[in-house]
């Protein structure tokens, strides 16, 4: 992955890795100026576009990669992860509904925290996807989505969010920027919400 030199501090030492790369200009170069619009959905697909639509068709190859994971660990049952990391695991939980439908194989993850997250991948277009490509809430599993107020992104996690079932997904604001909280009272308070969640599906 290319770190522009502004972000080399915030990434580290080269090499610099991505989960899943673009076919074309990454998403990621539009992040500092990221378009503001009536909906989340519409600041995605504006970013999307400005970004060259670019698609990512190393996408069947992660899937598979993550799948047979699930599939060789039967202690896995959720899936947490980070801004792209958020992305792959809301692409994953879409990939395991279509293998259901396709295949009949049974899905593995029963929940997951995603935090500061973006909007999946298709897992067989490779393209970005939002709530408004649907007919139906395509992920049902329980979510907690951790967001920052301050985040300059945060249309990105509202994107996700507004792909989850609202009956069984829950919001948690630490009012800080696009980041993990540090802060012991912030994670004490979403470890709270995590156990609810588990133990729901426990």
């Amino acid at each position: 992955m290319h770190v522009p030199p502004e972000f080399a501090g915030f990434f580290g030492p080269p090499p610099n890795y991505t989960f899943m790369e673009a076919n074309g200009p990454a998403i990621q170069a539009n992040m500092r100026d990221f378009p503001r619009r009536d909906t989340p959905e519409e600041a995605i697909k504006a970013a999307v576009q400005a970004a060259g639509d670019p698609s990512f068709s190393c996408v069947t190859e992660v899937m598979d990669r993550l799948v047979g994971i699930l599939d060789s660990n039967d202690d896995i049952g959720g899936v947490i992860g980070f801004s792209e990391g958020a992305q792959t695991a809301a692409s994953l939980i879409l990939e395991e509904r279509r293998r259901e439908s396709e295949l009949g194989r049974i899905p593995r993850l029963k929940c997951a925290i995603m935090f500061g997250g973006w909007p999946p991948v298709h897992p067989v277009t490779g393209k970005v996807v939002t709530a408004d490509d649907y007919y139906e809430v395509p992920i049902t599993i329980p979510t907690c989505h951790v967001v920052g107020a301050s985040d300059p992104f945060l249309d990105g996690s509202m994107a996700l969010y507004n792909m989850c079932d609202p009956d069984t997904a829950d919001l948690f604001d630490h009012g800080a920027g696009h980041l993990i909280p540090r802060k012991k009272q912030t994670a004490d308070e979403i470890a709270v919400v995590v156990r609810e969640m588990i133990n729901s599906v426990a």
